[in-house]
């Protein structure tokens, strides 16, 4: 199960298009969603309040949810720090791009240390 409420990471986004997968949880669950994490140069903004990892913790959030789809569905490297520091405060991250944080050796090796849990919606959890 994914824990929630979420902090939506919208990265450095090029554009709202690209931040559509964190729109459309913040159109549609916005009871679960405590706020934004937006990088310099991040031109997307769902309407909800912008919040760094520290802050979004003591506010509750407890999963980061990787809310772009940007080109390829890649995981760049500018992101993988802001990742990594978001699973030593506590948050499991939430993933629904091609590729899988799971075969990030250092997203992966960091979430085991912290007894943390990396989501990648593309891959059932569970068979059917």
């Amino acid at each position: 199960m994914i824990r929630k409420p979420y902090l939506l990471f919208l990265g450095d986004a090029p554009d709202q298009l690209a931040a559509k997968v964190a729109q459309g949880i913040a159109d549609w669950r916005p009871e679960q969603v405590i706020g934004q994490l937006r990088l310099d140069g991040c031109k997307a903004d769902v309407g909800v309040p912008d919040l760094g990892l520290n802050d979004a913790w003591k506010k509750g959030a407890r999963t980061l949810v990787v809310g772009v789809a940007n080109r390829g569905g890649v995981i760049p490297e500018v992101w993988t720090g802001v990742l990594m520091d978001a699973l030593e405060i506590g948050f499991d991250l939430a993933n629904g791009q091609h590729n899988l944080l799971r075969d990030q050796d250092i997203l992966r090796e960091t979430a085991q240390r912290n007894g943390r849990t990396l989501h990648d919606v593309r891959v059932p959890a569970v068979a059917y």
